[in-house]
């Protein structure tokens, strides 16, 4: 099988731990009104718990819950969705005085079917991308139900050699469609070249078509990485990999589907690769990873630096991710002022003015702050036991 699965054993391949049940409910620090939920990693598992806010020193894992890996964080409707891609679960969650209670039973997915990317459009329906299936599987999320599926193999380029998957990634609903990226690989690490979005009617489940690009690869870093994203002015835009900067002729850019439109925007493109960038060693990034949008066209996520790679690469120590200010209306790119992090933790999220980057930098592990109405920077506000790796803002 293609091991379209190579970006998130990257990211998190390393470190080793214990693990306890996730049907109980978890303390945390403080008890009460709890602003962030989070994820960090140590080894094969990833540990999820709840802190209250920026104001905290530390976190722990003494009482988390434990998952595999590979397990990604969602909300909707006041509820946490915890995706264990690696053994195929979905787990719903509720905060209540300051703990996580589980709610209704936990969703079992067919084994290898990789589910990366959980798409809500409403509190009765919602979609799960199943990278390994080459299916979207349809729930009811409030019972945690599947209620269908939506069977992709007929988008696969490679169909007529036998590849009927085309790696169905992440997400977004506008307007009644749902737009969803598939990485189209065509055998490990190399995916084929252009990028591919299927538009899917939400309210017949049908698909309407698939629209293409040969400006760009791969339109989907599989699981959730900030994009696609919806602007204010409606605009969609969905950033491509590029195949994580190891095919040269793979190219990686932010592509835009504007409002009213299903097709690409022929008149705009915009890489990030052939920018000249001071301030970085080598003056080149080959792409971006995970990003937020934050308004007025700007986005802060993290670049890969090759110039930050070891040769051979050491996946565990080389911090050759670096965070940057995004402006996707006038195509220009900003270093910001924190040290590198590692590729296995660079999470991150928007919390009112503020950006919230988590990070084992050389000034120690856990979260940085950014504010990006006064430009203001207060590193390593928050240490955390294990390597920063999901996180979101519940207010």
């Amino acid at each position: 099988m293609k091991n379209q699965w190579f970006l998130l054993s990257l990211l998190a391949t390393f470190l080793s731990f214990i693990s306890c049940s996730k049907d109980d409910p978890f303390p945390t620090d403080e008890e009460g009104d709890m602003s962030f939920v989070h994820s960090v990693t140590v080894g094969d598992n990833a540990y999820v718990s709840l802190f209250k806010d920026l104001n905290v020193e530390q976190t722990s894992t003494q009482n988390s819950l434990v998952f595999a890996k590979e397990s990604f964080l969602f909300t909707y409707g006041g509820n946490i969705y915890v995706l264990e891609s690696m053994n195929a679960r979905l787990y719903k969650y509720r905060v209540e005085n300051g703990l996580l209670i589980q709610e209704k039973e936990t969703m079992i997915l067919p084994s290898g079917s990789l589910p990366a990317f959980l798409t809500f459009d409403s509190e009765e329906k919602a979609y799960i991308s199943c990278v390994g299936l080459g299916k979207l599987y349809i729930i009811n999320p409030t019972t945690m139900q599947k209620t269908g599926e939506i069977d992709l193999s007929e988008y696969a380029i490679g169909k007529e050699s036998g590849d009927k998957n085309p790696e169905p990634g992440a997400s977004v609903i506008r307007d009644g469609i749902l737009y969803v990226g598939l990485a189209q690989d065509k055998s490990q690490f190399n995916p084929n070249t252009g990028a591919y979005v299927l538009l899917i009617d939400t309210k017949t489940d049908k698909p309407i078509k698939m629209i293409s690009d040969n400006r760009a690869t791969m339109a989907t870093a599989y699981e959730y990485s900030g994009d696609p994203f919806i602007d204010e002015k409606g605009d969609l835009y969905i950033y491509c990999v590029g195949g994580f900067g190891y095919f040269a002729n793979c190219t990686e850019g932010f592509l835009r589907i504007k409002k009213g439109e299903t097709d690409f925007d022929q008149s705009y493109y915009f890489p990030i690769e052939t920018i000249s960038i001071p301030d970085i060693k080598g003056n080149k990034a080959n792409y971006i990873y995970s990003k937020t949008y934050t308004g007025n066209g700007k986005l802060y996520g993290y670049f890969n630096v090759p110039g930050y790679v070891s040769n051979p690469p050491d996946y565990v120590n080389d911090k050759s991710m670096q965070t940057f200010e995004i402006d996707v209306y006038n195509k220009t790119v900003k270093k910001m002022n924190f040290d590198g992090t590692t590729g296995w933790s660079c999470s991150q999220c928007k919390a009112g003015d503020y950006m919230v980057f988590g990070m084992a930098s050389t000034q120690g592990t856990g979260y940085y702050l950014y504010n990006y109405k006064e430009d203001k920077y207060e590193p390593l506000k928050i240490k955390t036991e294990g390597n920063p790796f999901k996180i979101q803002y519940l207010k």
